[in-house]
């Protein structure tokens, strides 16, 4: 019985080991776990690229994450609850410098948030997009700014 409570023990403290892991991981560092393949889209009739996702970044996919980035003022993806964060300031961001689409996600909130050149820290549920080229592969939602 004295093992058994032990062995209990001792897994309840891995589980927690392991969440307390994931969590300080830096998320951008598993969200580059992204390779970039083109097929054949019936609809567009043309090559098309898609992300395959690693297993580094399968593991967030469904999660609540805590991610911190730049607001890219990109008006086509600007609204009061939706913008784009991106792991680089705006002169290196996906949009206007040479990073990967690894580097950016759709940020959907719960509440306005203001344009700021300022980084910034949300926290949401984050689902990866292997199938909709109109939309990006990481999209992070109910999303809430976090101090």
């Amino acid at each position: 019985m004295l093992i058994a409570s032990r062995y209990l023990c001792l897994l309840f403290c891995l589980i927690y080991i392991d969440g307390y892991a994931q969590s300080s991981a830096n998320p951008w560092k598993l969200l580059a776990d992204v390779d970039i393949k083109d097929r054949f889209d019936e609809a567009a009739g043309y090559e098309v690229s898609y992300p395959v996702f690693g297993e580094k970044a399968k593991s967030l996919d469904g999660k609540t994450i805590t991610v911190k980035g730049y607001m890219i003022p990109y008006e086509v993806y600007l609204g009061p609850k939706y913008f784009i964060l991106s792991s680089l300031p705006i002169a290196a961001c996906f949009f206007c410098g040479g990073a990967g689409p690894e580097t950016v996600m759709e940020v959907f909130t719960k509440e306005s948030v203001t344009l700021t050149e300022e980084t910034i820290t949300v926290r949401g549920r984050l689902e990866l997009n292997p199938d909709d080229p109109d939309r990006m592969m990481y999209i992070l939602k109910d999303a809430e700014l976090v101090d």
